[in-house]
């Protein structure tokens, strides 16, 4: 089947584009007042839109991606973090997806593009939590003024179909706040593959145990596959990323330990473009394994919204000005993309049933 394809200038602005610009995209959701004129979800859509969303029943981000099953373990450590039934199961179902960033949805793997982990975990006594992590350690956004700036300054040219350079760069050098962000998101390591990557939730949430006790949190999805760096891109296969995560799936499960990072004093917990103390003490509250994966066109995680703000018993959110405005702007998304046709995913079911291999990858 012939897909079709982003303009080869759009495809390769997407490909090189730091990871932390690609990031903005996918966090920049927020609906709320900036100078007296009220920012609604259809505002921000729109907005979207110029930054290169699709309009054929895709997400607005993360639009190219593939879904998974599993199961999580918790921990002790959740349990006596958490009141959350979450924490309490055994071997609880979760519907994952792992995906690129930017709002491409038939662009080419490339490891320069920031990669996502999203996940619905259900307990037995039917709470629902749903994550969604990104591969860069910092959110190159601290507030709404930064996130309307950031979609003014990576509107695509109608006649390039890129971001104009020198808008980008603006962008950066006027936010001082995020050169923090912007310095560690380019220098982190990058991985080979997405079945060896650590993803991380970037925004703060605060966790109740059976006592009342309120910890502030971050959560960190940490691979048990040992860290292979990135190598270079496969330039005959398109999607060599999840067809090498497919492969590792066909052969054995893929596994991640799910890390809180707990907040100290005088960590910024409501603003997520700044890091934490290095000393900051991590937890492990359980273990993600996934199986097998699936075409997002015929199984459950294609129309799933992973808002990050759907939280059981036990979680709640902080009072980071963007995760707290999100939730509306997913579901308006959801209902945007449901109301179009939608074109087939460029991971189909039929790659996940014979990944086979590039000649790039024969060579290796």
């Amino acid at each position: 089947m012939t897909h079709p394809t982003p303009q080869k200038r759009s495809i390769l602005w997407a490909a090189v584009l730091l990871p932390s610009l690609c990031l903005g995209l996918i966090f920049a959701w927020a609906g709320g007042v900036i100078g007296g004129d009220t920012l609604t979800p259809s505002h921000f859509m729109a907005l979207f839109h110029k930054a290169g969303a699709p309009t054929t029943g895709f997400r607005r981000a993360h639009a190219k991606g593939m879904c998974v099953t599993g199961w999580f373990e918790p921990s002790e450590a959740g349990r006596t973090l958490s009141k959350s039934g979450i924490f309490r199961g055994t071997h609880l179902p979760v519907i994952g997806r792992f995906s690129l960033a930017p709002p491409m949805p038939y662009l080419a793997d490339n490891p320069a593009i920031a990669r996502s982990l999203a996940f619905q975990i259900r307990s037995q006594t039917g709470d629902d939590w749903r994550l969604a992590l990104v591969d860069v350690p910092l959110q190159p956004i601290r507030d709404l003024h930064d996130a309307l700036a950031f979609f003014g300054s990576n509107a695509l040219d109608p006649i390039t179909h890129q971001p104009d350079p020198a808008r980008t760069k603006a962008y950066a050098d006027a936010r001082p706040w995020l050169r923090t962000a912007f310095s560690q998101n380019a220098q982190r390591a990058v991985s080979s593959g997405l079945e060896d990557d650590s993803y991380n939730s970037l925004d703060s949430f605060y966790l109740t145990n059976h006592t009342g006790k309120k910890t502030a949190v971050r959560w960190t999805a940490t691979p048990l596959e040992p860290f292979h760096p990135a190598g270079t891109p496969s330039e005959d296969d398109k999607n060599y990323l999840f067809k090498q995560l497919i492969r590792t799936l066909n052969q054995h499960p893929l596994s991640w330990s799910l890390t809180a990072t707990i907040a100290r004093a005088g960590d910024p917990i409501n603003d997520p473009s700044q890091p934490w103390s290095p000393t900051a003490e991590k937890l492990s509250v359980g273990t993600l394994t996934f199986t097998q994966a699936y075409s997002e066109d015929e199984k459950g995680c294609g129309p799933m919204v992973f808002d990050p703000t759907i939280l059981p018993s036990g979680i709640t959110v902080t009072d980071d000005p963007l995760l707290a405005l999100r939730s509306s702007i997913y579901m308006h998304s959801y209902s945007t993309r449901a109301g179009e046709t939608k074109t087939p995913s460029m991971v189909t079911s039929h790659i996940i049933a014979s990944p086979t291999l590039s000649t790039h990858e024969k060579g290796q």
